[in-house]
């Protein structure tokens, strides 16, 4: 897990943060330029890599679980870095 989380691409941090912003997967693979299923397949492959579910799919979309929280958490600040070294 530890190995998977310090080399999360940003592309994957992205995606992460996305989804727990707009809570659906189709907005978030819109806001990063990339088709849903692709995303899908991005979500399960780092769901499975780090052994947990991320995000609860519910009728009106999805939540965050607690692990979910987490790696979002991780995931904004990997981001934050990436723009203020730019």
């Amino acid at each position: 897990m530890a190995d998977f989380l310090d080399n999360m691409r940003p592309v994957q941090s992205r995606l992460l943060v996305e989804i727990a912003d707009s809570g659906q997967l189709q907005r978030a693979a819109q806001a990063c330029a990339m088709t849903q299923p692709a995303a899908s397949r991005m979500l399960a492959d780092i769901e499975d890599r780090l052994g947990t579910v991320l995000f609860e799919r519910l009728p009106k979309g999805m939540e965050p679980t607690p692990a979910g929280a987490l790696i979002v958490h991780h995931a904004r600040r990997i981001l934050d870095d990436h723009a203020q070294l730019c």
